[in-house]
């Protein structure tokens, strides 16, 4: 009777486990065919570190909406469209930004009991759907590989990806390549059950940008682009069908060009829900 409870109590876990991801980037987890996935995340993005000296200030605010749809066991296409509200010392804009649509197929698994490793590539486009000066008007590409590696205790992801920017309007944004890790980890419940149906998760993740000059009529900008690197903790309530999330991406270290002006924090915050 014990091995066969210790069976019951590994299978909630790993059901409510599959649910966790990633604050930051995309996971590896499967997604059943035929089921969605919605994510909700309200994210706010504070830049007021100005070495200028102009006092220059940005503060981006963004409702970022997702739907993932599972086409097969190892293929799932994914949907993004933010609402924007970007505000700086001069300006104010709002509106629909870029949207995004990309796939991501399993190219290896293995799984095993209480656990599974993961390694999906993906890639997509980015759509010039921005109003009122909220995103660029260009169309890019980007791709990369996520792998996860998920126990019933714990879970690890990690993604490589790189957007290559075009040029629209005489302006062309600079590339960016990042390098991302997230480490889930179950806080709650200490002691399981066969009652146990949802977990807490401590989150910790790290966020390593690179962005390349912005680029007008082909020529560099020298206060433009740079390298951040991002620490991000965070906690999460998970259960069978749905997420609750909310974390904070600090800079740590950011080696800008010239007088770009620099971040002081990225709050995000929202919920995922399986049907």
């Amino acid at each position: 009777m014990r091995k066969i409870a210790s069976i019951f109590i590994m299978g909630l876990l790993w059901t409510a486990n599959t649910n966790a991801a990633p604050l930051t980037f995309n996971t590896a987890l499967p997604i059943s065919e035929g089921e969605y996935i919605v994510r909700e995340q309200l994210v706010v993005s504070q830049s007021g570190d100005d070495p200028s000296g102009a006092n220059r200030d940005r503060t981006e605010l963004s409702a970022v909406s997702t739907l993932v749809y599972g086409v097969t066991p190892d293929f799932a296409l994914f949907g993004t469209v933010p609402y924007t509200d970007i505000d700086t010392n001069t300006t104010d804009a709002q509106g629909i930004g870029n949207t995004k649509i990309f796939g991501r197929y399993t190219l290896y698994q293995n799984d095993f009991q209480g656990g599974t490793f993961r390694v999906a590539p993906f890639a997509g486009v980015k759509i010039p759907t921005n109003q009122d000066n909220t995103g660029t008007d260009s169309w890019d590409s980007f791709g990369g590989v996520v792998a996860t590696y998920g126990t019933i205790h714990w879970e690890v992801d990690g993604q490589i990806s790189y957007q290559a920017n075009t040029e629209a309007d005489s302006f062309e944004a600079g590339d960016i390549t990042r390098a991302d890790v997230s480490l889930q980890y179950r806080l709650f419940p200490i002691t399981l059950s066969t009652d146990t149906h949802s977990f807490i998760n401590g989150v910790l993740e790290v966020n390593l940008i690179h962005k390349d000059k912005n680029k007008t009529d082909g020529i560099d900008n020298p206060n433009s682009g740079g390298t951040t690197l991002f620490l991000v903790p965070g906690l999460q309530y998970a259960a069978e069908r749905y997420i609750l999330e909310a974390g904070i991406q600090i800079p740590v270290i950011q080696d800008l060009n010239g007088m770009a002006l620099e971040n002081d924090y990225i709050f995000r915050t929202g919920f995922r829900l399986n049907f």
